[in-house]
């Protein structure tokens, strides 16, 4: 016959165990409240306000009565002697001579040799592209460089420009930065 010595383990149904847990905090509550309120209550107790005794001390020192006397007025006979005034009157400055500026005219034949760099693509079809997309936009002087990084990858550039004062300039960067580009300023 086979014997079974394992401990057999009683189920105690969780509502009962809630039920001590929650009247033993409950209780442990109340206790402390009230021995908070016992420490306040012996607080208040053992620190009585005393009144001062009514009883009156006589002054070893005798009182002088003062009485009021008339305002001293007292005429101020001198006057303040401010002598900023009379320096300033006294001191003649005059200023260095300085030219007046005359402005420089800008030099109607000097043109300006910087021109943006919209994009560059691997694959020239890429690069014509573009190039087809920023010349219908009406952006001049739109060219397809070849050039050869150091690695020896071939690259097409998607030039703009050059232009002929910085307002073209600053025109055509709003254009290429309205159509989602970011072009680079290169000077020639």
């Amino acid at each position: 016959m086979i014997k079974d010595y394992a401990k057999k383990i009683t189920i105690v149904p969780a509502s009962s165990r809630r039920h001590w847990s929650v009247w033993g905090l409950v209780i442990v509550t109340i206790i402390i409240c009230t021995i908070f309120a016992l420490v306040l209550i012996r607080a208040t107790f053992n620190n009585k306000i005393v009144e001062p005794s009514q009883v009156q001390v006589k002054s070893v020192v005798p009182v002088e009565k003062i009485e009021a006397s008339k305002p001293i007025i007292i005429i101020q006979t001198f006057k303040p002697n401010f002598t900023f005034p009379v320096m300033l009157k006294k001191a003649k400055v005059t200023p260095p001579f300085v030219r007046a500026y005359e402005s420089t005219p800008k030099d109607p034949t000097k043109k300006t040799s910087h021109i943006l760099q919209v994009a560059s693509f691997r694959t020239e079809s890429d690069a014509k592209e573009l190039k087809k997309r920023l010349i219908r936009k009406k952006l001049t002087n739109v060219q397809v460089t070849q050039s050869t990084a150091d690695s020896g990858t071939i690259w097409f550039r998607v030039m703009v420009g050059p232009f002929q004062n910085r307002s073209m300039l600053n025109k055509a960067q709003d254009i290429l930065v309205q159509m989602n580009f970011s072009p680079l300023e290169r000077k020639r």
